[in-house]
Parts: C-alpha cells; structure tokens; sequence
C-alpha cells in the first residue's frame, strides 16, 4: 500500500436526497451524495423483556428538509458549472431541478426557505439548547402496542430524541477517470458551514481505489439556500497493484 495526501476543492448542490457536486485536485470527478434516512427512514426494532411482560420498541431515523428533489440530470454533467451559470440578479441560485430558490428573506438575507422555528430541546435548558429545525434528523423511539406483552400488552407512546453531538451520516460515489471511490462521512453544519470527516470505502470502490483506505475531511461554506464550495484533504492507502 502507497501512501498519498490528497487536497483539492469541491462544488455541491444540495437536495433531498443529500447532494450532487464535483470533486478537482488529487481527487477529481462527478459525485453523488447519500444521506441516511433521507429517501426512507431508518427504522430497527428491539424488545425490552421486563418482569411480568415485554415492551417492543422502533427507533425511526428520518430527516426531516424542505430540500427540493435530485435533479434527473447531474447539475456538473457534460461540463456544465451551475455556480458560473447562476443568475446573480435574484441574490440567490436557483436549485437545478427547476424549484424556485423562494423570496429574499431566508436564513441568510437570500432566497429559499423561511428562517427556521426554534425549539427547546426537553430536559436539557438553557440558550445552548436552541435548536434550529429546518434541516434536521428526526429520532423518535415509537413503542408498537400490537408486539407488547404480559402487562405491558397494549401500551402505546413516543418519545422524541434529543442526542446533541448527533452528526448526520451517509456516503459519496466520486466518479473519477481512475474508478469510483466510495467515501462514508459523517457531517455537522449550520446556515453557513458545513463539515464532515470521511472514511474510505475500499471494499465498495472501483478500479484504482480498490481496496484503499483513509481519512479526509471536508469544509464548505453554504451559499444559500442550495449551495456550498469548499476544500477538502486527507489521507489515503493506495493498492500499488491497482494502478493504472
């Protein structure tokens, strides 16, 4: 296994599905973004054996945007630069899948999405334990009254989660010349960054990044509604063997 540092910048489009954008630098390609429990949440399911009975728990994951579809066709494609072609005239750019961008007066002063509600996150208190809730994960435990037995048969409730170091998860495919590279991130952000720490996918990537591992990180800043540029950088195990 080689060792490589790799550095360069990207462009992303964000959308509900995760988001859509290009890789330039050591890494260079289209890409699409996955967010877990953006297209179905995510739901598992345990049993709590108790005395006297038994309490069937679901654990939903699922979030929760007024982000516009995936456009059909890569926004990058054929070497098309949306940033380039955006309209500076509305103050923000439209999403490519042809959904309005909204009326000035967003979150930052732009179009897109009214400025998110507040709420106060339970049992925690305090001016910290704001949260915004526009783009969120959902987490609720949901207790399934039909699987609950003895004297718990019957029992119905839910309970909203309120974990406060969640980051949200998900994986990239970068379409590179050299194979496709899978990265699994996980990412934080608020109205004006975003950031994330990726691992790499050998198993699951193609051609030369066969089998390769790492770590890279990502910042970008949000243009909104839709938009963010950044840099990214890290490390990465190369299979020798592999190359082309």
């Amino acid at each position: 296994m080689r060792k490589v540092e790799v550095k360069g910048e990207i462009k992303a489009i964000a959308c509900r599905e995760g988001s859509s954008g290009i890789f330039s630098g050591d890494i260079a390609g289209l890409y699409q973004g996955y967010r877990f429990g953006s297209s179905a949440p995510d739901e598992r399911e345990f049993v709590l054996d108790l005395p006297h009975g038994s309490i069937a728990v679901r654990l939903v994951q699922q979030i929760v945007t007024p982000l516009p579809p995936r456009p059909s066709e890569h926004p990058f494609a054929n070497g098309n630069d949306p940033f380039v072609q955006a309209t500076a005239r509305s103050g923000a750019y439209p999403h490519p899948s042809g959904t309005p961008a909204g009326p000035p007066g967003g979150p930052s002063g732009h179009g897109g999405p009214p400025a998110p509600a507040r709420r106060e996150a339970p049992g925690m208190g305090g001016e910290k334990a704001t949260f915004e809730r526009v783009h969120y994960m959902e987490t609720k435990l949901v207790i399934n009254p039909d699987k609950c037995t003895g004297i718990f048969s019957g029992t119905c409730g839910e309970l909203e989660l309120v974990p406060p170091n969640y980051r949200m998860p998900g994986h990239l495919i970068i379409n590179t010349s050299k194979g496709d590279l899978r990265l699994e991130f996980l990412e934080v952000g608020d109205q004006e960054n975003l950031r994330a720490d990726l691992s790499v996918d050998g198993a699951n990537s193609t051609g030369f990044y066969k089998n390769a591992r790492g770590e890279l990180q990502f910042s970008l800043k949000v243009v909104p509604p839709f938009w963010g540029t950044g840099t990214y950088s890290g490390t990465m195990w190369l299979d020798d063997s592999l190359a082309a």
